[in-house]
Formats: C-alpha cells, sequence, structure tokens
C-alpha cells in the first residue's frame, strides 16, 4: 500500500505553509455541530468500546462490552434489541453485501448475526482470548479484527474472518502491543494505528501477509484513523504526550508521505471522514469534545470549529446519507489511591447515545 518512510521532524514547516494555502481558499459552507437528542440506555456500570452503523437499516451497533451489543435504531432513537450471545461485545464489523456481521468479545469470542433479522447465527471461541476493533474489507470478503497482546512476545494478533460464514480465514502478526481498529482502503488491504510504535500498519487482506510500516512524524500515540479512498488520504489521530501535541496527522496513502497536520482536542479515539462535507471529525474522549477540520483540498486541512460535547464521548459513527454524528458516553468516578494507579468506574443507567447534527 505504501512504502515505508523514515521519521522527521517537518510538521512546524508543513503546519505553517498549509496555514497560508488555507487563507487562500474559499470558506466552506457554514454550520455547526449540536446536541439533537440524547438517549440514555438502562444497563450496568459497563466500559464501552466500538461501533459500527448499518445505513440500509437505519441501524448503529454498540459494543457495550458486559451489557452486549446493542442495535440502536436512528429512526426511533431506541435501543430495539441486544444480541443474544453477545455479552462482553467489545467490537463490530459488517458486511451487507452477506447480510452478515461479526462481534468481537472481550474474553476472545466471536459473534455471528444476520443483518435483515438481528438473529445471532453463531458463537464461537476464537484463537485469542480478546478482541478490539474490526472492520470488514470488501475485495476479500473479509472481517478483520485486532486480537490481544502478547506482552512476552510483544506481537499482536490481527484475525480474519470469512463474510459469508463468520469462520476462521487465518491470522497476520504484528509487532506490536498496542493495535488500534484497522480500516479498509477499498483496495484489497487494511491499516490501522500502532499506538506504541508511533506508526500506521498495514495488511494485504487477500494474501493476509503484512506490509509496510510508517512512521508518523511527530505523532505520538496514534489511536485512531479513517481514510479517504478517493484522494488517497489517511487521517491519523495522535494522542500526544509530554514532547508531542493532540493532533491530526494527514498521511498520503500511496507513499505514506505526511502531508499535513492540525491540532485536535485530548483522548482522541474515533476518526470519521465527511465525504460530502469535506470534513474530518476526531472524537476526543479526554476534552469531552469534537475538532471538525476543514479538508480544503487533498493536501490542506483547517480547523473549523471545537464543539463540546460530554465526558468520555470518545467512540462513535457517522452517518453519510444525514450527515449526523452518534457518538456514546456515560457517566464516570475515578479514585485514587496512594501508589495505584487511577481506576475508573461507570455509574449504572447512565449511558447514552448523543445525537450530533447541523
Amino acid at each position: 500500500m505504501f512504502t515505508p518512510l523514515k521519521r522527521t521532524r517537518r510538521a512546524a514547516a508543513i503546519c505553517g505553509a498549509l496555514c497560508m494555502a488555507a487563507a487562500a481558499l474559499p470558506a466552506a459552507a457554514e454550520g455547526t455541530y449540536h446536541l439533537e437528542k440524547s438517549v440514555t440506555i438502562p444497563g450496568g456500570d459497563s466500559g464501552w468500546d466500538y461501533n459500527a452503523i448499518d445505513p440500509q437499516h437505519g441501524h448503529i451497533f454498540i459494543a457495550h462490552r458486559q451489557d452486549g451489543l446493542h442495535v440502536y435504531d436512528i429512526k426511533s432513537g431506541k435501543v430495539i434489541k441486544t444480541l443474544a450471545g453477545s455479552s462482553n461485545a467489545n467490537t463490530a464489523a459488517l458486511a451487507p453485501e452477506f447480510d452478515r456481521g461479526i462481534a468481537g468479545t472481550t474474553d476472545g469470542y466471536i459473534i455471528v448475526f444476520k443483518l435483515s433479522t438481528l438473529q445471532t447465527v453463531a458463537r464461537y471461541k476464537s484463537a485469542t482470548d480478546g478482541f478490539d476493533g474490526a472492520t470488514y474489507e470488501p475485495v476479500s470478503k473479509r472481517f478483520a479484527a485486532v486480537g490481544e497482546a502478547d506482552p512476552a512476545t510483544k506481537t499482536t494478533p490481527v484475525l480474519f474472518f470469512d463474510a459469508r460464514t463468520g469462520k476462521p480465514a487465518g491470522s497476520v502478526l504484528l509487532h506490536s502491543v498496542k493495535v488500534d481498529a484497522p480500516r479498509a482502503d477499498g483496495k484489497g488491504n487494511i491499516v490501522m494505528p500502532l499506538r506504541d510504535h508511533g506508526s500506521v500498519a498495514s495488511i494485504d487482506a487477500r494474501t493476509m501477509q503484512a506490509g509496510a510500516v510508517v512512521a508518523v512524524a511527530d505523532c505520538a500515540k496514534p489511536a485512531a484513523l479513517e481514510l479517504d479512498p478517493v484522494n488517497q488520504r489517511i487521517f491519523v489521530g495522535c494522542r500526544g504526550d509530554r514532547a508531542s501535541s493532540p493532533r491530526l496527522a494527514v498521511l498520503d496513502a500511496a507513499s505514506g508521505k505526511q502531508v499535513a497536520w492540525v491540532p485536535i482536542g485530548r483522548g482522541v479515539d474515533e476518526v470519521m471522514y465527511d465525504p460530502r462535507g469535506k470534513e474530518v471529525i476526531t472524537a476526543n474522549g479526554e476534552d469531552g469534545s469534537m475538532s471538525v477540520i476543514r479538508q480544503l483540498s487533498a493536501d490542506a486541512y483547517q480547523v473549523a470549529e471545537t464543539v463540546g460535547t460530554r465526558p468520555m464521548a470518545r467512540t462513535g459513527v457517522l452517518d453519510e446519507r444525514s450527515g449526523k454524528i452518534y457518538l456514546v458516553n456515560a457517566q464516570y468516578v475515578r479514585k485514587y489511591r496512594d501508589g495505584e494507579e487511577a481506576q475508573t468506574s461507570f455509574l449504572p443507567n447512565t449511558f447514552s447515545v448523543l445525537t450530533y447534527s447541523k
């Protein structure tokens, strides 16, 4: 997909050049995201992770861990079902052409279900002990899901599953202990951030062979990414550290070259791209905000607005048909004890779906 590049320190120069270019370009259409609706889902003190959207049926699949995989109906604004056998769901991916979806759990199970009927058709233990993010790759007709890292070997498996049957198809080991959610590029590859290495890796889903790993300049803790297949750009959400501020890095998908970066909020865990509105949106859980970034051209980007959301609203989906964004969050308590890491817990019956529209 791309060839490896050495890490460089060009970020300040790139940003300066792009800011000058942006000033000469016309402003995008007006519009500000606002909270349209908040729907609370009854449940326990469970955490959550990734979501997936089925535009055809108007459903969002929400991985609410211990409470299972919820099906949120966009039109009614209600959870219409929690899939059978989906407790500990942590991620989901959908293959509409086969009327199939899968969910991966925190204890390593795969749940296969039908999109049309929301029936669970299979549940089995996989070759890993837990799942992170997942995606569907349409060229290979396979789901790809990030498995549990092995600290001893410092590797993480990416497991593949046949979209027609949901059965295992193979796996690839990546040299990283923090691989975040993958995305498909539409050409037979998946790409994903390696948070512990400040880089982006690719895998050929057809051959199930690892590809290049590209270091992202001045990108500490890349935790999420999204793709613009038309302009061949990769948007990487970097959480930052003491030496590097949070930012969105923009890469050329063919070469891996960094073409731009812009500042974003803290705690990014989701990057979304609206091809119609020409905007990149990051969900920043630590700040409780969305950074809305205007795409002026393939290589020029400008922060349009920062929208206050709610604390811990860090994952969600964009509905390209309506332009609406759906985030999830819950009220939390973080307790501190001497000599121990802070412990976060969530208050029961506060888990919510937040709808943002213009």
